[in-house]
C-alpha cells in the first residue's frame, strides 16, 4: 500500500481550502515539494501564500467557473506568483484556460479586485513573453517530448480555442488601452503561425474556422486602434489631461475646495438644447453635484476662520478639540474612535450629552474634516457609527478616506462636520465618475435631446398585449397599433390618463406629469401591471425607483396583486405587508448556490471580528483599569533597565501605586474577637481580590456591597459593641477604597495619560520613586503594552480587510442571483446609487421612476445602467423640485431643474400644465380637492387643470362655516437659541394650530383625521411639545 500524505485542496462546491489525504502520485510536478508534509504542518491561509501554487492546486482551479473562479483567484497570491517565473507546458495550458474563463466573465466597466490583479500582475508579468516563446516552439516539439506536456497534446484544438477566447476577452475588456491591443495583435500573429505549424507538422486537427476567427479579430482590433487614435487627436488629449476634468477630481474635498482657491470651472445645467457629448454631459453634472456638496462647507469654513469664537456657524458644526484615540471595532465595522469630549475630560468638566446626541448631528455617512494646522492639511472621514451610547459619552467612530499613520494619535484636532449630508452625494459622484463615456443610458434623449421617442427595443411590430376587462375577460390588442386599442372605459381611465398610459407603453422614453390628485401613482401602477402581465422579465427584473420610502411602499403594494415575485431593497419600509419582500429576508430564505460559500466566508469574518473585539476589550482595560503586575512586568522599564516589584498580599502594582495613601491597619490582627463575625460574613467576599483588578466600576460595586454589609451586620445581632466593631471595620475599608478611587481617577485622567516618561532618572529600585513618578512609570509601561496590542490589532485588521472583500463579493453573487429571479426590484434613488454594481448585474430593461420631479438629474442617471431600454418618469415639477444645498447653484446654474422638468419643458416642446413636451403627457383631471381649493392653483400653476364632479359630494368640515381659511397675524418668530441650526419657529402660530386641532377634536374628528403641516423642523418640534401640554389633545 502506498503512503498517504496530507495536502490542501479546493472544495469545488464552495471554493474553500480544505485538508485532504491523497495517494502519492507517480508523476512529478514543477512544485511537488509544496505538498510534502512538514513536521507539525499548520494550515496556512491562502491569502498569505508566499510561493507559487503547485500543479495539483492549479488543476483544481482550472475546474472552477466564474464567479467562484474569480473570487478564488482574487484571494490566492500563489496563482499570481506563477506568472512571474518560467513554467512547464502543462502549467501554461491550465493558466490559459483559467485566464480565458476569467476574461469571458468580466463586464466592460467592472472594477473588482480581479480586474486590479489582471492589470497589475498579469499584464505586467513575464507570462505573455513566456507564452510567445512556448507557442513558437510547439511546431518543432519531438514526439518523446510530448509526454512532458500531455495537457496540450491530449486536446490541441481546445488549447488554441482557449487562447483565442483569452485574446478576444482581452481585446474587449481593454478596448481603450492601445498598448494591450498591440500586445494581443502580436499574440494573435504568433498563435496563427504556431497553429498552422502544429497542424502541418503534427497532423493535429485544427479547423479552418479557427483561422477565420483570428483574422476577423485582428481586423476588429486594428479598426479599434485607428478609431482610438483619431479620437485621441480630436478630443481626449485636450480633455483628459485637464486637472479639472471630472474623472480627475477627488470625490472628497481638497484644501483648494475648502479654502476658496479652487480653479474648477462650473457650468450650468443645460435645460434648453443638447449637450456636446456624453463626456460633456457627465462633466457638467458631476461638477455641479460636487460643488453643491462642497460650496456650503467652503463658505462655513471661511466664515469660521474669520471669527472662530462665534457660537453658531453657518453650514458647519465645529468641535474645537478632539482626539483620535485608536482603532475601534463597532457593528462589524472597523474605524477609528474619536473623543469629542476630550477637552471636558481634561478639565474635569461634565459631558453635555444633549450636545452630542442631537438627532441631526453626526449621522452615519456624514462628512467630517480633521485639521491640526488651520486647514493647511485636512483628513477627510465619514461617520461609521454614532449610536447613542457612544455619543452620550462624547465618542464617535469614523472611517477615514485614506489610510492614516499612528501620528494621528499624538495631537488634538479641530473637527468640522458638514451640515450637507454627504452619503448620497458620495454614492452618486462615484457612479458618475465611473460611467462609460461611450454609452450612457438613454443618451439620445438625456444628452442629445432627440425630439421623437421610439418604441422600446424589446417590442416587435406585431407584439400583442392582453389585459383583464371589466368582467375579468381577457382582452388582447396590438401594442404599437394604438388605433386598434380598446376604449378608455375598458381600462377604467379618463382621457388624459389613457393618453399617458398609451404613450408610456409604446415609447422607450416617456414622461408623465400630473397635478395633485390626478392619479399619477394609479396610472404608474397600471403601466407596471400591464408590463408584468405581458412580459416574462426573466433574468431582467423591472426596476421601480422612488425618491421617498413612503412612495416606494405605496407603489410596490399596488403591484402585488399582479405578482408577488418582488424584492424591496432597504430596511426603512413602514409597510407590514412588504416585510416579507425585503432583500434581507428574501436573501435569508433563498437557497442560492452560493449560500454555503457565503455562510462560510461570513462565519470566518465573524470569527475575525470576535478576535478583534476581544483584543479591543484588552486595550480598553489598559485605559480604564490598573493592569496586574504579572501582565505588566515585561514593560516596567526606565530606559533599557527592567525592574521587579516586591511580592505583597495584594497585587504588587496596587501596593506600589497606592501604599502611600494609608497606613497598614490590619483589623484582623487588631481584634481577633471578630473572627466569628467575619465567618458569618464570608459570603460578602470582602478581600483584596477587588484591588488586583482595579477599576472604577468594580470598586463602586464593592463599596455598595460593603454598605449593604453594614446594614446586614446591624440587623444580625443585638450586641451593640460587637456590631460597632464590624461597622467600623467596613467603614475604614470603604474610606480606603474611596481614597484609592479618587487617586486612581486623578492619575488616569486624559491629561495624565499623555504625560509619559520624560525625566525619570535611572535608579536601582522602583520604590525610590515618589508617587507621581511611579504613576509616570506605570503609564509608560501600559503604553508599551498597548503598543504591542495595537500591533496585533493591525495584523487582525489586514485579515479583516481581506475577509470583508471576500464576503462582499460573495454577497453580491447571492444578491444578484436572488434579485435576478424576481420580476420586480424596488428601491429609493439613494439606494440605487449605492447598489449600482448590483443593478448592472440585474440588467434591468424597464425602469419606472416615481417622484422623478423631486430628484436631481444626476441621481436619476446614476440609477440607470446601459441595459435600460425603457424609461418612464412620473412626477410633478410644479409641486416639488429637487432641493439643492447651495442657493447660487439652484438659482443660476439650474441645479434644481430635474431631468423630469428638463425633458418636459425643454425636451422638444413647452411644458406648463398642458400637453407637455414631445416626450411627455400630462394628466388633467384631479379628484382630491374641493373646487374652491383647486381654484387656487388654476391658472397660475396649472392652466388646464380640471376638477372631477365627484369632489362636489365631499362632506364639508363640521363646525366650520367655510372649508378654506387664510389666517394672518403679526406675531414674530422666536427662533433664538435653537438646536436645529438655522431652522425657525413661531410660538404663537404653534399654540393657535393646536387650539384649532383641539376644536376639531371636540367636533368629533379623530386624531388621525387632522394634519398639522409646517415647513420647518423647529416648528414641528414646537407643535409636538405644545400638543403634549394640551389636556384635550391625544396624538
Amino acid at each position: 500500500m502506498s503512503d498517504s500524505k496530507s495536502s490542501l485542496r479546493i472544495d469545488w462546491f464552495d471554493g474553500t481550502l480544505i485538508e485532504d489525504t491523497r495517494q502519492n502520485a507517480t508523476s512529478s510536478s514543477q512544485f511537488d515539494d509544496e505538498d510534502k508534509p512538514e513536521t507539525q504542518t499548520k494550515l496556512i491561509p491562502k491569502d498569505v501564500e508566499k510561493k507559487p501554487i503547485g500543479f495539483k492546486r492549479l488543476m483544481d482551479l482550472s475546474y472552477l467557473k466564474p464567479p467562484i473562479l474569480n473570487l478564488e483567484i482574487s484571494h490566492r497570491p500563489g496563482f499570481w506568483h506563477l506568472l512571474d517565473i518560467d513554467l512547464k507546458g502543462d502549467f501554461i495550458v491550465l493558466i490559459i484556460k483559467i485566464l480565458s474563463n476569467i476574461y469571458s466573465s468580466l463586464e466592460s466597466d467592472e472594477k473588482s479586485k480581479i480586474v486590479i490583479l489582471l492589470r497589475t500582475r498579469f499584464l505586467k508579468s513575464v507570462f505573455i513573453n513566456n507564452l510567445k516563446t512556448y507557442l513558437r516552439q510547439l511546431p518543432n516539439v519531438r514526439i518523446v517530448e510530448k509526454k512532458m506536456n500531455m495537457q496540450l497534446w491530449d486536446d490541441v484544438e481546445t488549447f488554441y480555442l482557449n487562447l483565442f477566447e483569452l485574446c478576444e476577452g482581452m481585446s474587449k475588456f481593454h478596448n481603450k488601452e492601445n498598448s494591450v491591443l498591440f500586445e494581443v495583435l502580436e499574440l494573435l500573429e504568433i498563435m496563427e503561425t504556431s497553429a498552422v505549424g502544429v497542424r502541418e507538422e503534427h497532423t493535429e486537427t485544427i479547423r479552418d474556422s479557427f483561422f477565420t476567427q483570428i483574422n476577423q479579430l485582428k481586423k476588429d482590433i486594428i479598426s479599434n486602434i485607428n478609431q482610438q487614435t483619431n479620437e485621441c487627436h480630436s478630443i481626449s488629449e485636450q480633455v483628459n489631461d485637464d486637472p479639472s476634468y471630472y474623472k480627475n477630481l477627488q470625490i472628497f474635498p481638497t484644501k483648494d475646495d475648502l479654502l476658496g482657491d479652487s480653479k474648477i470651472k462650473i457650468k450650468p445645467n443645460i435645460i434648453n438644447g443638447a449637450y456636446l457629448s456624453i463626456e460633456h454631459y457627465l462633466d457638467v453634472q458631476f461638477k455641479l453635484l460636487r460643488e453643491d456638496c462642497f460650496a456650503p462647507l467652503r463658505e462655513g469654513i471661511c466664515k469660521y476662520m474669520e471669527n472662530p469664537s462665534k457660537r453658531r456657524h453657518e453650514n458647519i458644526r465645529v468641535y474645537p478639540k478632539v482626539r483620535i484615540v485608536r482603532t475601534y471595532v463597532s457593528n462589524n465595522n472597523v474605524g477609528h474612535l474619536v473623543d469629542m469630549a476630550w477637552q471636558d475630560r481634561l478639565d474635569g468638566a461634565s459631558i453635555d450629552k444633549k450636545h452630542y446626541t442631537h438627532s441631526k448631528k453626526l449621522m452615519f455617512g456624514s462628512l467630517l474634516l480633521f485639521t491640526s494646522d488651520n486647514f493647511e492639511t485636512v483628513l477627510c472621514a465619514t461617520v461609521l457609527d454614532s449610536n447613542q451610547h457612544l455619543l452620550a459619552d462624547g465618542y464617535i467612530v469614523v472611517s477615514f478616506e485614506n489610510p492614516v499613520s499612528n501620528k494621528i494619535y499624538d495631537e488634538a484636532y479641530l473637527m468640522v462636520e458638514s451640515e450637507v449630508y454627504f452619503e448620497p452625494y458620495h454614492s452618486v459622484l462615484k457612479v458618475l465618475q465611473n460611467m462609460r463615456t461611450d454609452d450612457l443610458p438613454m443618451k439620445e434623449y438625456i444628452v442629445y435631446v432627440q425630439s421623437e421617442s421610439q418604441p422600446p427595443k424589446y417590442l416587435t411590430n406585431d407584439a400583442i398585449y392582453t389585459i383583464s376587462g371589466p368582467n375579468n375577460e381577457e382582452i388582447s390588442f396590438p401594442v404599437l397599433q394604438t388605433e386598434k386599442w380598446p376604449s378608455k372605459e375598458i381600462f377604467c381611465l379618463d382621457e388624459s390618463q389613457m393618453s399617458a398610459y398609451q404613450f408610456a407603453l409604446t415609447r422607450q422614453f416617456a414622461v408623465i406629469q400630473g397635478p395633485p390628485g390626478t392619479g399619477k401613482t394609479f396610472v404608474g401602477i397600471k403601466i407596471a401591471s400591464t408590463l408584468l402581465r405581458n412580459l416574462s422579465l426573466e433574468g431582467t427584473p423591472m426596476l421601480i425607483i422612488c425618491y421617498t420610502n413612503h412612495a416606494l411602499d405605496q407603489f410596490v403594494e399596488g403591484i402585488l396583486h399582479v405578482t408577488q415575485n418582488v424584492i424591496r431593497f432597504g430596511n426603512q419600509s413602514k409597510s407590514e405587508i412588504l416585510q416579507n419582500y425585503t432583500l434581507h429576508n428574501m436573501r435569508s430564505r433563498s437557497k442560492s448556490k452560493y449560500s454555503y460559500l457565503y455562510a462560510n466566508k461570513k462565519a470566518h469574518l465573524e470569527t475575525v471580528y470576535k478576535d478583534m473585539m476581544e483584543l479591543q476589550t484588552e486595550i480598553e482595560k489598559c485605559e480604564k483599569e490598573i493592569v496586574s503586575y504579572k501582565t505588566l512586568k515585561p514593560y516596567l522599564k526606565i530606559g533599557n533597565k527592567s525592574y521587579e516589584l516586591k511580592t505583597t498580599n495584594e497585587d504588587s502594582i496596587i501596593s506600589w501605586l497606592f501604599n502611600h495613601l494609608e497606613e497598614d491597619n490590619d483589623d484582623t490582627n487588631e481584634n481577633n474577637d471578630s473572627d466569628d463575625w467575619e465567618k458569618q460574613c464570608e459570603h460578602l467576599n470582602i478581600s483584596d481580590e477587588v484591588e488586583t483588578c482595579f477599576s472604577e466600576e468594580r470598586l463602586l460595586k464593592e463599596i455598595q456591597s460593603m454598605n449593604n454589609s453594614i446594614k446586614y451586620v446591624k440587623d444580625l445581632t443585638d450586641d451593640a459593641t460587637e456590631s460597632r466593631k464590624m461597622v467600623d471595620k467596613f467603614e475604614k475599608q470603604i474610606t480606603k477604597l474611596r481614597n484609592r478611587l479618587n487617586y486612581f481617577k486623578q492619575n488616569m485622567s486624559s491629561s495624565r495619560q499623555l504625560q509619559l516618561m520624560k525625566d525619570v532618572p535611572q535608579i536601582e529600585n522602583l520604590y525610590e520613586l515618589d508617587p507621581d513618578k511611579r504613576w509616570t512609570v506605570y503609564l509608560t509601561a501600559v503604553s508599551a503594552l498597548k503598543d504591542k496590542l495595537n500591533i496585533k490589532m493591525n495584523e487582525l485588521l489586514e485579515v479583516q480587510r481581506r475577509c470583508v472583500s471576500e464576503v462582499s463579493e460573495v454577497r453580491a453573487l447571492v444578491e444578484a442571483e436572488v434579485c435576478g429571479g424576481a420580476r420586480v426590484v424596488a428601491l429609493t434613488t439613494s439606494a440605487a446609487a449605492r447598489r449600482h454594481r448590483l443593478l448592472q448585474e440585474l440588467r434591468c430593461n424597464i425602469v419606472i421612476v416615481e417622484e422623478a420631479a423631486e430628484v436631481m438629474e444626476a441621481h436619476v442617471v446614476a440609477a440607470l445602467t446601459h441595459h435600460c431600454q425603457h424609461l418612464i418618469l412620473i412626477g410633478d415639477h410644479k409641486q416639488l423640485r429637487p432641493t439643492a444645498a447651495h442657493y447660487k447653484l439652484a438659482r443660476h446654474y439650474n441645479l434644481e431643474v430635474s431631468l423630469f422638468e428638463r425633458m418636459l419643458c425643454g425636451g422638444g416642446g413647452g411644458g406648463g400644465g398642458g400637453g407637455g413636451g414631445r416626450h411627455a403627457r400630462s394628466l388633467r383631471t384631479q379628484r382630491r380637492m374641493r373646487a374652491e381649493m383647486a381654484a387656487l392653483l388654476v391658472p397660475h400653476l396649472y392652466p388646464a387643470l380640471e376638477t372631477h364632479p365627484r369632489t362636489q359630494h365631499y362632506p364639508h368640515v363640521t363646525g366650520m362655516k367655510h372649508d378654506l381659511y387664510f389666517y394672518t397675524h403679526n406675531h414674530f418668530e422666536d427662533s433664538e437659541g435653537l438646536e436645529e441650526g438655522w431652522s425657525h419657529r413661531n410660538s404663537a402660530e404653534a399654540r393657535w394650530c393646536v387650539l384649532v386641532a383641539d376644536y376639531l377634536r371636540h367636533m368629533g374628528y379623530c386624531a388621525g383625521d387632522i394634519t398639522l403641516l409646517t415647513t420647518y423642523t423647529a416648528q414641528a418640534k414646537l407643535i409636538t411639545e405644545v400638543c403634549t401640554c394640551s389636556a384635550t389633545w391625544m396624538y
